[in-house]
């Protein structure tokens, strides 16, 4: 268990941190090339694209190849794209270019490391499992800011792409490789199903979430908080959310129940700190980032479970379903706030956020009434 949530969690950070790392590096990139503001913004939003385009296709194939072979071409995907970027990108148009490689091995590792991890962990320790994977993404930002002092600005910001190549080699190296024989026939449910009504859940929670997270920095520095003060309050919520999300997994664990209860409890908990944050008090918004960050981002681990339990014979797929419904709210968040925030109505752009929990927390607390899934949490395969 311990080697395949180790190199699942692993392939999960090194997959976001090809946008992570363009938008820390942001203000080091322009030293090779124009690198502006609405450049850094176009890049991140290619990549997100992608990855929300391509994440249901990549879980069909995943069905198809197995998660072995899945997670062996995302790794080798994303180290193409870092590998790439750090040795012959010389303008922006090629950065954003290779990134549009980083966001197809994103998307293909998300189906890939759940599905192995389904068939690696044991059943009960699948929510400890689903929570760790899904921490790849805070962990991934956490990392990409610390890139900056520990190896931008001494050594330059290529190494730090070159050095997530390397890790991203050593995951695939470092998965397990006895797996079940891929099939050529996925048994997927067909119409609408409680796999579709959770990734409309997720694109409504990350829609939520990113685009909170996206603007708190410039929000906080512009209510009177130092830069400094800022974004070491985006590294707290980062753990915070980093955190939760295995909390969220680890109770589902411990209960032996289906996570959908308590992650509809905290989304609506995270309402409180979105609404917060229209006080615009130094001290108020550190209270509200927390809240928001603790609660609002906990539930990528336990969506994950829930729709794995849902769709048994095809994991991949449904977990692809899922990844195609966060990465469109992580596009949609953010551009609806961004525009709020430019207009300084911040006040409605929180308000937006809210909203957007209070419609995912309604559309997972409906899915769990409906009934339980198709496998119970403690039912062995």
């Amino acid at each position: 268990m311990l080697r395949a949530l180790i190199a699942g969690t692993a392939l999960m950070v090194t997959g976001v941190l090809p946008a992570f790392l363009t938008a820390s590096l942001a203000s080091r990139i322009p030293e090779d090339f124009a690198f502006g503001d609405s450049r850094v913004g176009l890049a991140i939003a290619v990549f997100h694209v992608m990855c929300a385009l391509c994440s249901t296709p990549a879980g069909r194939l995943v069905e198809r190849i197995g998660p072995l072979a899945g997670m062996r071409i995302a790794a080798i995907a994303t180290a193409v794209s870092c590998l790439a970027i750090a040795t012959v990108a010389q303008s922006a148009v090629a950065l954003t270019a290779l990134l549009v490689v980083g966001g197809l091995a994103n998307a293909l590792g998300g189906p890939s490391v759940s599905a192995m991890l389904k068939r690696e962990v044991a059943v009960h320790r699948q929510g400890l499992a689903f929570g760790a994977q899904n921490s790849g993404a805070t962990l991934g930002a956490l990392l990409a800011g610390l890139a900056l002092p520990a190896v931008a600005i001494p050594f330059g910001w290529r190494w730090a792409f070159l050095i997530v190549a390397a890790i991203a080699l050593g995951a695939a190296a470092l998965a397990p490789s006895t797996q079940a024989v891929a099939r050529s026939h996925v048994a997927r449910p067909r119409g609408l199903t409680s796999v579709h009504a959770l990734a409309v859940a997720a694109a409504l929670a990350s829609a939520a979430g990113v685009g909170f997270i996206s603007f708190l920095v410039l929000y906080a520095v512009e209510r009177g908080m130092s830069q400094a003060a800022a974004g070491m309050l985006l590294v707290a919520v980062s753990l915070a959310a980093t955190c939760s999300r295995i909390g969220v997994g680890v109770l589902a664990d411990r209960r032996g129940q289906e996570p959908l209860r308590p992650v509809a409890a905290m989304l609506t908990a995270s309402i409180a700190g979105y609404l917060l944050l229209i006080a615009g008090e130094p001290a108020l918004i550190v209270v509200a980032a927390l809240l928001a960050g603790s609660f609002g981002w906990a539930w990528p681990g336990g969506l994950t479970l829930a729709v794995v339990q849902r769709s048994p014979g095809a994991p991949a797929w449904a977990v692809g379903v899922l990844m195609a419904g966060l990465f469109t709210g992580a596009i949609a968040g953010p551009l609806l706030v961004g525009v709020l925030a430019e207009s300084e109505r911040f006040a409605l752009a929180w308000g937006a956020c809210a909203a957007f929990a209070l419609l995912a927390a309604c559309t997972v607390a409906v899915t769990h009434l409906r009934g339980a899934p198709h496998a119970r949490y403690r039912s062995r395969p």
